[in-house]
């Protein structure tokens, strides 16, 4: 297969109780990953969810996947409505930062499964 996801320094293998542990660490601003590495680590976990029915198809893993896949939405969309085409254009997207709150947040919805 030819995988074309996104390169990440984040070297965990994606799965439910990996997203939080990560969120954990982002929550308790332990992270040495920025958070746009996070956002690609979500990003290729919604894309192994997609190429693992197992994993996605279980309660965890459904909660998991839509947290994962609202992480990667909402950055998207905090870089459009924050930023204007030109300065996107030359962002280091190493140096974004999502609200801390947004985070606290996604961790409850996991811990609520």
């Amino acid at each position: 297969m030819n995988w074309n996801w996104n390169e990440t320094t984040i070297d965990f293998p994606f799965s439910s109780e990996n997203l939080k542990n990560l969120l954990n660490t982002v929550c308790r601003k332990e992270n040495r990953f920025s958070q746009f590495e996070f956002i690609k680590w979500c990003d290729n976990l919604t894309m192994a969810f997609e190429e693992d029915e197992a994993e996605a198809s279980n309660e965890l893993g459904e909660i998991a996947f839509g947290i994962a896949r609202d992480i990667e939405c909402q950055w998207d969309i905090f870089l459009v409505n924050t930023y204007s085409l030109k300065e996107l254009q030359n962002l280091d997207l190493s140096k974004v930062k999502l609200p801390q709150d947004w985070f606290k947040e996604w961790l409850k919805q996991l811990n609520e499964e």
